[in-house]
């Protein structure tokens, strides 16, 4: 995702919390209070940013401005990192020494924390400022932290629903067409939202797909999914075994602190040759269709992400997708279309070889899966044309 995109994407999920220009609220005044207090600090402040303007929501001192540029801020560059953002001499630091935090109001020392919602996504910050530079211990990084996460969960009790449903469907991708490939896909939420995540892009010339299903439904799962899909975009450039390898670690811990797990089909497409490598963490829902020769169903080779044992690798596994071949992937919810086995998925496969186009198929998807499914359904095809 380009940085202008970034950027939109967070802008209308601010909108979406609806904290801009509200009045002070007890549930983010009483954590900077905390702040100062476990710091010893003069100011803290929650902050959220748009696409362009930094507001905070706690401002400090009477008549504070409240809204600036972002490229006036600190946080700047606590938004841009995953983990916390730690200056202790701003006048150093060619970063900040000539920001007018430094230059007019004599800020010498800063430590901000990125804040996340839809399972990842960067909206705001918890930052801490000083006059004097001061040293800042792990033990201070961790309970930054900690705090940043009380932060994240009442930004979280702003979201209005109505707009939470419109940023959730602006992050599901629109077909593509590469060097002779199609792909195109389509979620039914049971509910409002969905827990399963579908997604894809084109890195360096190969095509990266990722199908997730977070065990669960509505906003808890959707959430998660978000998560997993911003902490494997990350990675994409990488192969999917070093991919999953890197993005592993924080999702599994978020999914334990969950109580969840999630499955997840996480493949690259190199187009001049039509191999495809994928990494199934306990998936298994996925059908090779060969324009010649019966549908295969693609099987699973580890745990899923949450249950995965911390250090054990991950395998790849390849097959090519030759001319006129199609591959299937599916949510578990797919499996109310028929009869709640792996045969629903072959079933699948016939029927889209039977539709007249995949935007057909997709269709016949939709309305199956809003008349019988009890789960999230999820169906993505990739097909290669024929020569």
């Amino acid at each position: 995702m380009s940085t202008g995109d970034q950027a939109r994407v967070r802008g209308a999920l601010v909108a979406a919390l609806d904290v801009v220009d509200a009045p002070p609220a007890e549930r983010f005044e009483r954590i900077v209070r905390v702040a100062r207090e476990v710091f010893d600090v003069p100011l803290s402040y929650v902050n959220v940013l748009d696409e362009d303007l930094l507001h905070t929501l706690t401002p400090n001192v009477p008549d504070e401005i409240t809204s600036g540029p972002i490229g006036w801020s600190f946080c700047q560059l606590t938004i841009q990192q995953t983990e916390p953002t730690v200056i202790g001499d701003t006048t150093a630091d060619p970063r900040t020494a000539d920001l007018p935090g430094v230059t007019n109001r004599g800020i010498r020392f800063y430590a901000g924390v990125p804040l996340t919602i839809a399972g990842g996504e960067p909206v705001g910050t918890l930052c801490l400022m000083d006059t004097s530079p001061r040293d800042f211990s792990p033990q201070d990084t961790a309970a930054l932290i900690d705090l940043g996460r009380w932060a994240e969960r009442a930004l979280g009790q702003g979201l209005h629903h109505d707009r939470l449903l419109e940023v959730a469907g602006a992050l599901a991708p629109t077909a593509l067409t590469l060097d002779g490939y199609h792909v195109a896909g389509i979620t039914v939420p049971y509910g409002d939202l969905s827990g399963d995540l579908h997604d894809w892009s084109v890195v360096d010339g190969a095509l990266v797909l990722t199908l997730a299903d977070v065990m669960g439904k509505e906003q808890p799962a959707a959430l998660l999914a978000a998560g997993i899909r911003s902490a494997l975009r990350q990675h994409r450039s990488l192969d999917p075994a070093a991919a999953v390898a890197a993005a592993e670690p924080t999702l599994g811990e978020d999914l334990v602190r969950a109580s969840a797990f999630a499955t997840l089909f996480h493949a690259r497409l190199r187009p001049a040759t039509g191999v495809v490598e994928v990494v199934d963490a306990g998936h298994g829902l996925a059908v090779h269709v060969p324009a010649d020769g019966p549908p295969r169903t693609l099987r699973s080779h580890g745990l899923p992400l949450g249950l995965h044992h911390e250090g054990a690798t991950r395998t790849a596994t390849s097959f090519t997708l030759g001319p006129g071949d199609a591959l299937v992937v599916a949510s578990d919810g797919a499996l109310d279309l028929g009869d709640g086995t792996i045969d629903t998925l072959l079933d699948l496969a016939s029927t889209l070889g039977r539709a007249r186009d995949v935007d057909a198929f997709l269709e016949t998807v939709r309305l199956r899966a809003a008349e019988r499914a009890e789960d999230d359904v999820t169906v993505v095809v990739l097909t290669r044309s024929s020569p």
